[in-house]
């Protein structure tokens, strides 16, 4: 499975935090956002509900959906009467698999240490680590957690919210500077 089709991934998130990467423009963010949303609750996604909820004309969805798809971003395609809007070009540009993408390793290595299949919101919390966190590091957190027999996710993030807060590097943790 895609690494942008996984439970775990919040794709709007990952859009929100690439738009200058991605040279969006503000009316392009909304709309890929919006398509996003609305696909996932199962809402119906055309030109008349696109502009109703953004607010934009019928014509500024036309051209924002118009560069969308210039940029390799969105597919539209008729299948029979239904037009299909699909982003994956977005998170298949090489943007996004230069940027953080999680491997299943990392699950792996938590679930190993946990004795147990992650939950939802757990699985969430890494992703969200791993946007702004080295793997590396994430991974000396869960270390240190263990071997003070404290393993929960909210001691390893206070884990991580002090090495960051100390600025602390791979190379300081793996030397024990800290």
């Amino acid at each position: 499975m895609k690494w942008y089709k996984q439970n775990y991934v919040n794709r709007r998130d990952w859009i929100m935090e690439n738009i200058n990467t991605l040279g969006l423009s503000a009316e392009e963010t909304v709309l890929a956002l919006l398509i996003d949303f609305m696909q996932e609750k199962g809402m119906e996604v055309g030109l008349d509900s696109l502009a109703a909820k953004s607010g934009f004309s019928m014509n500024e969805v036309n051209e924002a959906l118009a560069l969308l798809d210039a940029k390799g971003y969105l597919s539209i395609r008729a299948e029979g009467t239904k037009i299909t809007y699909d982003l994956s070009g977005m998170f298949e540009t090489d943007i996004a698999r230069s940027g953080t993408v999680l491997d299943s390793s990392l699950f792996d290595t938590f679930e190993s240490e946990f004795g147990r299949p992650l939950s939802q919101k757990e699985m969430e919390k890494i992703s969200c680590w791993n946007a702004d966190t080295d793997k590396t590091m994430i991974l000396y957190a869960l270390r240190e957690a263990s071997a003070y027999g404290k393993l929960s996710f909210p001691y390893i993030d206070g884990i991580l919210r002090e090495w960051k807060k100390k600025n602390l590097t791979v190379k300081q943790i793996e030397s024990g500077e800290y």
